[in-house]
């Protein structure tokens, strides 16, 4: 329960407008975003107007800059940044889209000049951009603008798509442009894309901006529910890769044309240089890890045409190549009553002897067989890659209850990983990995012939000795416990 002096809404509350106003103007003359913010907030008081006036200012202002933002500055100027979409969707569109719509147009025309002068490696700049792309159509739908000014606005910035800010503009804008801008759109679009060369300039360079009009013609199509026009738009070369192929097939399968889909699957069939044949399962067919994209809609187009146990083989040969949990799922819920059971035996029993022995500890981990998990590891502990922890350090937590020998391998894998390679920066994750496996000793009665916990702590001692960054560590958890 919060105390009086936790900082929570109620005790805040408690303080008073007056001297909250008091500590909010003070820390407003020391932190420009909190200024800002309430400046913001301020001019909301004289209404939407007032508000849409303020935000257009401060547009204008990150307009007008050209100097770099560097490392120090980034953080605040993103959250500036996400502010300004934030007030202008949330809070100037519920009663004023018609002004919400302007500056969103405004708010979108500064992603390239502010992205030329911040490093986005992370990739946040780009997304705040993106995430109001979208909200923008939300926005437009409320406004109600003229359909063919709304069509020619969205024709120029997904013409100008430099850096990705409008990638997710043409769903979300559909419902506003309506079937006038739609159609007049399409036609500017379809006008853009006829007149782009196929290649650029003397040289040759290949053209990025067809493809990237031909996308969102796509887009629109999608959109229009017409898989034909969808599928003219897409180069015949390309329809010969898996992912494409997968995608119109998908497709004709939602809009009820299986057959077609059967055919747009074998002409991207991912095998080596085979013919694809409707038999593609049996003859020639190789399932890849990197294809499994090409194989759900294979599988769901083998349902839908009437060949379930086509469809059930690939999904059984799935699971055992790649120990796919969905795989399996789907294979075993389409079985009768009791033939499941028997058949997830088999599956487990197939991981148990699955060749990549952490590829099986991740399934039966989250399947989950923890039993099974437990078995697999005191068989084949000499196979665990240590330096797998983004898993190993997961599932010993989950079975030190009920298999603390099982959790204990797998926290020496990592420590002896980690000490073998001479990992410094993760001795503290080895000490305390040691600790645990210390916690655990009382709960095993019986090693199995794998050393007790004295015993490994002896061959860690002598084997390690002189690492003394890690053995400082060891002290520092025993200190602790």
């Amino acid at each position: 329960m919060a105390t009086r002096k936790t900082v929570t809404t109620k005790n805040l509350i408690a303080l008073g407008a007056e001297r909250l106003a008091e500590i909010l103007h003070a820390l407003a003359e020391e932190d420009r975003d909190i200024k800002r913010r309430l400046r913001l907030e301020v001019a909301e008081q004289d209404g939407e107007d007032e508000l849409a006036a303020e935000i257009g200012k401060r547009l204008t202002s990150i307009k007008n800059a050209s100097s770099f933002i560097d490392w120090q500055k980034w953080k605040a100027f993103e959250k500036d940044l996400d502010l300004q979409r934030e007030m202008i969707t949330e809070r100037v569109a519920k009663t004023r889209p018609d002004l919400a719509l302007e500056l969103m147009w405004r708010f979108m025309a500064l992603a390239e000049p502010v992205i030329n002068r911040v490093d986005d490696s992370n990739g946040i700049v780009g997304e705040i951009f993106r995430q109001a792309g979208h909200e923008l159509g939300g926005v437009a739908i409320k406004a109600k603008p003229k359909p063919l000014l709304l069509a020619e606005q969205t024709f120029d910035a997904v013409i100008n798509n430099h850096y990705g800010e409008y990638d997710r503009l043409i769903p979300a804008i559909m419902p506003a442009l309506g079937k006038e801008g739609i159609d007049h759109l399409k036609a500017r679009l379809h006008d853009a894309l006829d007149r782009r060369p196929r290649r650029n300039g003397e040289n040759g360079e290949y053209d990025h901006r067809a493809p990237a009009i031909a996308r969102t013609l796509q887009e629109i199509a999608d959109g229009e529910d017409d898989v034909d026009a969808f599928i003219a738009l897409t180069p015949l070369k390309a329809r010969q890769t898996p992912r494409v192929a997968a995608g119109i097939a998908r497709r004709l399968l939602t809009a009820g044309r299986a057959q077609e889909a059967m055919i747009a699957l074998q002409k991207g069939a991912p095998n080596e240089g085979a013919v694809a044949t409707h038999d593609l399962w049996i003859d020639g067919y190789h399932s890849y890890f990197g294809h499994s994209e090409w194989e759900d809609v294979y599988i769901d187009v083998l349902d839908a045409t009437g060949e379930p146990e086509k469809a059930q083989q690939i999904r059984w040969d799935s699971f055992e190549k790649h120990l796919l949990r969905n795989r399996l799922r789907d294979y075993l819920k389409r079985l009768a009553d009791f033939d499941d059971v028997i058949a997830e035996e088999k599956a487990l029993t197939h991981a148990l002897t699955f060749p990549n022995m952490v590829s099986a500890l991740d399934f039966l981990i989250e399947w989950p067989a923890h039993e099974q998990a437990a078995k697999l590891i005191l068989q084949r502990h000499t196979e665990i890659d240590g330096n797998a922890y983004y898993l190993l350090d997961p599932a010993a937590r989950t079975l030190e209850g009920n298999y603390p020998l099982a959790a204990v391998l797998l926290r020496r894998a990592m420590i002896s990983d980690t000490l073998d390679r001479a990992k410094s920066t993760r001795y503290r994750h080895a000490a305390r990995h040691l600790a645990e496996c210390q916690s655990l000793h009382s709960a095993i009665p019986d090693y199995a012939n794998l050393g007790d916990h004295a015993a490994f702590l002896t061959s860690l001692q002598d084997k390690h000795r002189r690492k003394e960054g890690f053995w400082g560590r060891v002290r520092e958890f025993s200190a602790k416990r």
